[in-house]
């Protein structure tokens, strides 16, 4: 009778764990909206809302039910921790294919990317619980996309194919990031000389790391906490950005777009052999030898070090070359001899200042036209870019220009073209004793890609633009604009006013054009349309309207 009992009571426990639907697979369905920071379930340590965070979880994440704990919250195991979800997040196959379709692709989780770029090493194990020294389930490489389905700590639960088979295990978190337009994100302040602070954690009272240069590109991580930080990985360091009060993080969606960014990480070179240290300060993390002279990118500093790239890909290349900590007084500026990329001058209408310096007051040397492409020589961590005109060099602003590249194609404005009035050599400077470079024949028509004192500098082959690869010279160089039958307007690029407060008009007309403002005697005005009797300018602070033409000296 005992024995009859028992296997009564049995049954009923095994009847009344099948109703509470113990071993049943249900899915998570976070139901959000914002696909770029997607919504993420807590697994908690007790069946409450004041229950510990054991790890959080993606929609279409799938775990096994343990048991219907409260009205609230169902006891489930997932990747080998057992928890309480709640319950109104969690749905089965069925309800999932009834809400969001059977080709929806729900369950696939969050899509990510291995990638191991500056962490000195080319794969990476998958193992079956987040203890390093847990069994390894194969091995993953870098680029290999993957499902994210969870963080635990400092650990991502993924689903991957690893060595021919569908595995689920736990690698470092710090070594999956986005994929897509949102895997990379450049260090971009308002101003050159803006730092931006990568911290150890996502709060106000995390220690500083380092300080990041701007155009360093950084990687999107995944992390416990998002909102107003950022977590990224710049070259083989990790840390969290706070960027919603400064805007100091441009989403870079392509390689292509990486040509609008306003700056690029500063370049030096090593004075003599130097080393490349894994860890800051660590002389026992020896990494590699820079030979002396080697150009390298300035991501970051910490300290007395700085942390950089070695010079490969190009400028701002995010995903090659190696990263490491170099002694800041082993790097001294780089001299560049060679051009580095062709840009145009893209500012409207106007033509862009060349300066001497890389700074508002510095000495203007000439001026470019509205169109007109050249050829950069450095990108400088300033709000200019160094340009090359035959063998001088001047800086213009970078937000007057866009850089050109295999994907990206110039405007339609062109510079204008002038005819030569008798036989001239294009010279390599300014001035009378420049070398000579290539004889122009009269009657040639060239274009006007500047000004320079009595020099224009222009492009006399048949391409309005320059050659973007390298493989072929350039027919540039400067012209005495005497020799020169030139419209007026690529000659009058920039103007100064030689009466004070001369009236800024809003038309070339006294008597209708309304004052919109005045401009002051020395006052620089860049040229926007040149007239006999009115000229269309526009003053340092961008206000664009009309003055007299005799109140201007042209330069």
């Amino acid at each position: 009778m005992k024995k009859i009992c028992c296997m009564l009571l049995a049954m009923a426990l095994l009847t009344a764990l099948a109703g509470l639907g113990v071993c049943e697979s249900l899915f998570v369905d976070n139901r959000e909206t914002d696909k770029i920071y997607p919504e993420r379930l807590n697994l908690r340590a007790e069946p409450s809302k004041n229950g510990g965070i054991l790890g959080l979880y993606y929609t279409g994440a799938e775990v096994e039910v343990l048991g219907r704990e409260n009205e609230d919250y169902t006891k489930v195991q997932i990747g080998g921790m057992t928890g309480y979800m709640a319950s109104e997040y969690l749905i089965t196959a069925e309800e999932a294919e009834a809400r969001y379709g059977a080709d929806s692709g729900f369950g696939t989780c969050r899509a990510a990317e291995v990638d191991l770029t500056g962490l000195w090493r080319s794969t990476i194990p998958l193992l079956a619980s987040t203890d390093l020294q847990g069994d390894t389930l194969g091995t993953l490489s870098d680029g290999q996309a993957v499902e994210l389905v969870g963080i635990i700590d400092d650990w991502a639960y993924v689903a991957a194919q690893a060595d021919g088979q569908r595995l689920m295990g736990y690698i470092a978190l710090d070594a999956l990031t986005d994929v897509g337009a949102y895997k990379v994100v450049i260090v971009s302040g308002a101003k050159a000389d803006s730092k931006t602070i990568l911290y150890d954690a996502p709060n106000d009272r995390a220690k500083e790391i380092m300080v990041l240069k701007n155009g360093t590109a950084c990687f999107n991580l995944f992390g416990r906490k998002e909102g107003n930080w950022c977590k990224v990985r710049v070259g083989g360091v990790t840390g969290w950005v706070k960027y919603t009060q400064a805007g100091n993080l441009a989403a870079l969606t392509d390689a292509s777009q990486r040509n609008t960014i306003p700056y690029y990480p500063l370049m030096m070179q090593t004075k003599t052999d130097a080393l490349l240290y894994s860890v800051s300060g660590d002389l026992t993390q020896q990494y590699m030898t820079l030979g002396q002279n080697m150009k390298v990118e300035v991501l970051a500093e910490h300290d007395n070090y700085a942390y950089v790239r070695t010079y490969e890909g190009g400028a701002g290349a995010y995903d090659c070359g190696d990263f490491g900590y170099v002694s800041l007084s082993d790097l001294t500026l780089t001299q560049a001899t060679s051009s580095v990329g062709v840009a145009q001058v893209d500012d409207d209408d106007l033509p862009s200042v060349l300066l001497d310096e890389p700074d508002a007051d510095g000495k203007m040397i000439g001026a470019l036209c509205s169109g007109a492409q050249v050829r950069i020589v450095d990108y400088t961590q300033t709000d200019y870019v160094q340009v090359a005109l035959g063998s001088l060099t001047g800086y213009i602003r970078k937000s007057e220009i866009r850089l050109l590249g295999a994907n990206e194609s110039p405007s339609e404005r062109i510079p204008q073209r002038a005819t030569l009035r008798e036989d001239a050599a294009l010279l390599d400077g300014p001035s009378q004793g420049a070398q000579e470079e290539e004889s122009v024949a009269s009657g040639s028509r060239v274009y006007m890609l500047g000004v320079c004192g009595d020099y224009a500098f222009v492009q006399a082959g048949d391409s309005v633009g320059l050659d973007i690869s390298g493989e072929s010279a350039d027919r540039t160089g400067f012209i005495p604009l005497a020799k020169l039958n030139a419209p007026a307007s690529t000659t009058h690029l920039t103007a100064f006013v030689n009466t004070d407060k001369v009236n800024l008009r809003s038309e070339a007309n006294s008597q209708t054009g309304a004052i919109i403002g005045r401009a002051r005697t020395g006052e620089r005005l860049r040229v926007a349309d040149y007239g006999v009797k009115w000229t269309c300018v526009v003053t340092p602070d961008g206000k664009r309207g009309y003055i007299m033409t005799e109140y201007l000296e042209f330069e």
